[in-house]
């Protein structure tokens, strides 16, 4: 699976800034959403091949979205790595049982992150 187009959704503008400029300047188109609805909008927009999600945001939360984008036959199949500073064992099931493929605790450097996403190449 080649990844080219990677949406990032994070409420916090200092995070998805840097990812985006971080992403883009290995290549990847970059969308970036602030909040939950704007995310679903994105996600059957832009189609892109893998979503960072964020779970603590604006107007729809990340557990809610992603449980939108598992339900939907047009965006199923998009690869969600949820990536949030809420790190409890009830949290982290609370986001794979959402439909997350991976649950990734923040602080992660953008090494991991970038790691992770190839990972998904890979397949």
């Amino acid at each position: 699976m080649e990844i080219q187009k990677i949406l990032v959704v994070d409420d916090d503008k200092p995070i998805s800034s840097y990812l985006q400029r971080k992403f883009a300047k290995l290549g990847y188109t970059v969308y970036v959403a602030e909040d939950g609805e704007e995310a679903v909008k994105q996600a059957f927009s832009n189609r892109p091949d893998i979503i960072l999600l964020d779970v603590k945001l604006p107007k729809m939360n990340g557990i809610e979205v992603c449980k939108q984008l598992k339900a939907d036959e047009t965006t199923k199949s998009i690869p969600v790595l949820m990536l949030s500073a809420k790190a409890q064992s009830f949290e982290i099931n609370e986001g794979l049982e959402a439909g997350a493929d991976k649950y990734l605790c923040k602080p992660m450097s953008f090494p991991d992150i970038l790691g992770e996403i190839r990972a998904y190449e890979r397949k």
